[in-house]
């Protein structure tokens, strides 16, 4: 499942509610695309948002790029 997240005032809801489709629909894995720019010191806050949610396992960087990978608890 891929996702794009448009706005850092969009990413707290659509964060949401696509971790919460994706764990409806069985899915592993969730792929986030950011389309706002990230500074080095903004990166670790936002993968510990993800982690912050009860079904989330992991969630990685990947690339050092705007696009991470949140692994679905299950």
């Amino acid at each position: 499942m891929n996702t794009k997240i448009r706005s850092r005032t969009a990413f707290p809801r659509v964060l949401e509610d696509t971790l919460y489709q994706a764990y409806q629909e069985g899915k592993r894995s969730v792929d986030f695309l950011l389309l706002f720019p990230v500074k080095d010191t903004e990166r670790e806050i936002i993968i510990s948002q993800v982690k912050a949610h009860a079904i989330v396992l992991d969630a990685k960087w990947r690339f050092g790029t705007v696009l991470f990978t949140a692994y679905i608890r299950y």
